[in-house]
C-alpha cells in the first residue's frame, strides 16, 4: 500500500512550515489550500486548523534500510528525539524488522523515521532530505479499533500486519503503507505523551481514500 497524500490540520501553517524547510530540508510550499510538504513519493498538506483546535497527529517516513545510523545522527542534530520513560531513544522491533526514531515538529505531532530491513531500499552515501522516501504509516485512532480494522481488509483488500487483531493497537497494511490504529487516547509511542485523538485526516492512494472523523473509506 501507498500513500501518496496526507491531509491534516495545524494551527500555524507558518511553523509549520519553517520546521519542515528548515529542520527536515523537505520542499515545502504555501498553496491556496494550505502548507504542502513534498516527502518522498507522499505529498503532506496542512490546512488550517479552526480556532480551538486541540490534538496532533503521528506519522512515519521509511529510510533506507541501511541507513538508519546516518538518518538518526543527521535528525539529532537538528532535534532532540523522543524519549520513553527509562530514556530509550532507539526502537527496534523483532518481528517487523526495524528500527526508529521519534521526534515532534512545530505542531506536536510524533514523527518517526523508520528502517524496515526486509525493504529492498538500500542506498550509498551520507544521509540527507533526500533520503525520506515516503510517509508509510498513519495513525488513525478510533473507539473500535478491531471492527475498523476488518473494515479497512475489507474494503482496501488489506491485511493486518504482522500480529492478530488486537483491541488496543492493530497495523493494518505492508512497510511501504500502514494504517496504525490505536484505541483512543492511548498514548503514541515512546510515551510520548500525546494521546491519540479522533482528528480530522484525508489519507489518499491509488484509487482509494480514507477520511473523517467518522472514518469514511472511498475506494
Amino acid at each position: 500500500m501507498n500513500i501518496q497524500k496526507l491531509q491534516l490540520w495545524a494551527a500555524d501553517l507558518q511553523a509549520q512550515k519553517d520546521f519542515y524547510s528548515n529542520i527536515l530540508e523537505l520542499p515545502t510550499e504555501m498553496t491556496s489550500s494550505g502548507m504542502l510538504v513534498h516527502a518522498g513519493s507522499t505529498e503532506i498538506l496542512f490546512t488550517r486548523a479552526p480556532s480551538g483546535f486541540d490534538g496532533a497527529y503521528h506519522f512515519a517516513f521509511n529510510i533506507p534500510q541501511n541507513q538508519y545510523q546516518a538518518a538518526r545522527q543527521w535528525i539529532t542534530a537538528r532535534i532532540p528525539l523522543l524519549k520513553d520513560k527509562t530514556g530509550k531513544e532507539d526502537f527496534h522491533s523483532d518481528s517487523w524488522n526495524s528500527d526508529s526514531v521519534y521526534f515532534p515538529d512545530a505542531a506536536g505531532n510524533v514523527l518517526e523515521f523508520i528502517a524496515r530491513h526486509s525493504l529492498n531500499n538500500a542506498v550509498g552515501g551520507d544521509f540527507d532530505a533526500s533520503n525520506i522516501l515516503n510517509v508509510s504509516e498513519i495513525g488513525l485512532p478510533s473507539e473500535n479499533v478491531i471492527a475498523f480494522a476488518g473494515e479497512l481488509c475489507a474494503k482496501l483488500g488489506l491485511s493486518i500486519y504482522k500480529q492478530e487483531p488486537n483491541e488496543t493497537f492493530t497495523p493494518v497494511g505492508d512497510e511501504n503503507g500502514l494504517f496504525i490504529l490505536p484505541i483512543k487516547d492511548r498514548i503514541w509511542m515512546p510515551d510520548s505523551g500525546v494521546p491519540a485523538k479522533l482528528l480530522p485526516v484525508r489519507v489518499r492512494g491509488e484509487g482509494w481514500e480514507v477520511r473523517g472523523v467518522p472514518y469514511e473509506i472511498a475506494h
